[in-house]
């Protein structure tokens, strides 16, 4: 289904909420994905995507169509779901993380020492949300940088440049905590 064909769903949704049902059946695998890769509890993951979902449904009316699929929508409420969780608990975001995702990082930072696991992990501990985030888009989740600009609502070279500059925060922290 094409970003246009989804549109048109979203637009037959704000009169009958029943269509909205083709839109949560496409995208609510990928969003509870999404969701439990941060939480790692189901109950919890169960309860946020409800949310997401719900809060969609109740906001129909204010999606604007930018050409991106509706999923990216979805994950823009997810995001902000998870963060506001997590807010609410005081608790930190917990990401699985794999080595071979850290050996793409420090290749992209360009950071010839020796990878050592618990640096990368601690630095990535010290960023702050957008920046974790946007390293787990592409790195962890491997979305394009257009696909990161969809769901963040901004250009594909915007989401590039967040990201690497995301990355230059990183590689400062790592380089910190290494002679620290």
């Amino acid at each position: 289904m094409t970003p246009k064909e989804e549109y048109k769903i979203v637009r037959q949704s704000i009169r009958n909420p029943n269509a909205f049902g083709i839109l949560y059946d496409r995208c609510y695998k990928r969003i509870y994905y999404f969701v439990f890769k941060r939480l790692q509890d189901d109950d919890l993951t169960a309860d946020i995507v409800s949310q997401v979902f719900l809060k969609a449904l109740i906001n129909i009316k204010k999606y604007k169509y930018t050409g991106a699929p509706f999923i990216s929508w979805l994950f823009r409420i997810a995001i902000n779901e998870v963060n506001s969780y997590y807010r609410s608990v005081k608790k930190v975001i917990h990401v699985p993380i794999a080595e071979e995702s850290i050996r793409e990082i420090c290749d992209e930072m360009e950071d010839n020492e020796e990878i050592d696991f618990g640096i990368m992990v601690e630095g990535l501990n010290q960023l702050d949300d957008e920046s974790t985030q946007l390293i787990d888009f592409r790195f962890f989740e491997k979305k394009s940088f257009r696909e990161i600009g969809e769901v963040y609502g901004i250009s594909e070279d915007n989401a590039k440049v967040r990201t690497y500059r995301a990355l230059k925060k990183l590689k400062n922290i790592v380089k910190g905590v290494r002679n620290g």
